[in-house]
């Protein structure tokens, strides 16, 4: 599988980041997991440089940490870490839809609608993976219409770690994700009415409704804990729910 360099080197990473952040987002890697080059250039049969660089990839994304003479391991947030992004990423998100909903037509809100209906098939069929996926492109697309890369780029970062906490920890409990995951038509509602208060509430709930219920001292929370989903903080770290 990896012989060839140049532009088939390209893809066989790409190959690999797939395969990586679909066992990620499968709970196959939970949290805190090691990712040995070795072993994974053995399992996929390419060079550990192509793994290596894959695993950049998922650094940049903030799916896997590295450290020096130690190893890469997949990112285990604490709830502090959960909630610190979640408020961050609501704050970031509606000030990216406010600007997209001044620069979108026809054409844009059609390929939300497009995207939105893919996430929902996804969601009825219970498909985690590809779910979460269908999730970031319906949200990569508002924030890219708001034109701002470094928007875009803050929230992919702060974003896409949450998304694979939250895909793991359903599929951990085999919940229904329709029963679950809330739908984003008011989101979409929002931007084509482009009302800036209702774009700020319906993105600031989606944002933040799946989090709240893995913060403070909830059973969901400890459950997490105690499945190593979320790392467990010391009584001086101690969450306050805002």
């Amino acid at each position: 599988m990896d012989r060839k360099h140049g532009k088939g080197g390209s893809s066989r990473v790409e190959i690999v980041q797939r395969h990586l952040l679909q066992a990620i987002f499968s709970g196959k890697y939970p949290p805190g997991s090691p990712l040995r080059e070795t072993g994974l250039a053995r399992e996929f049969g390419v060079s550990q440089a192509t793994v290596r660089e894959a695993l950049q990839r998922l650094e940049y994304s903030g799916l896997v940490s590295r450290t020096v003479n130690i190893g890469t391991t997949v990112t285990r947030l604490s709830p502090s870490d959960v909630q610190e992004r979640m408020e961050l990423r609501a704050l970031l998100e509606v000030r990216a839809a406010k600007a997209a909903a001044e620069r979108v037509g026809l054409k844009e809100m059609e390929e939300m609608e497009r995207r939105l209906a893919v996430f929902s098939g996804f969601m009825n069929s219970d498909s985690y993976f590809e779910s979460a996926q269908a999730d970031l492109a319906f949200h990569r697309y508002i924030w890219s219409c708001s034109e701002n890369q470094t928007l875009y780029m803050l929230l992919d970062q702060l974003t896409v770690p949450l998304l694979a906490f939250a895909s793991i920890v359903l599929s951990y409990g085999r919940e229904r994700l329709v029963d679950v995951v809330h739908a984003h038509q008011p989101m979409l509602d929002a931007m084509r009415l482009k009302d800036a208060e209702k774009i700020e509430d319906a993105f600031r709930t989606g944002a933040e409704i799946f989090y709240q219920e893995y913060l403070g001292n909830g059973s969901r929370m400890r459950n997490a804990v105690a499945f190593g989903l979320l790392s467990a903080e010391s009584p001086q770290q101690e969450l306050v729910v805002r």
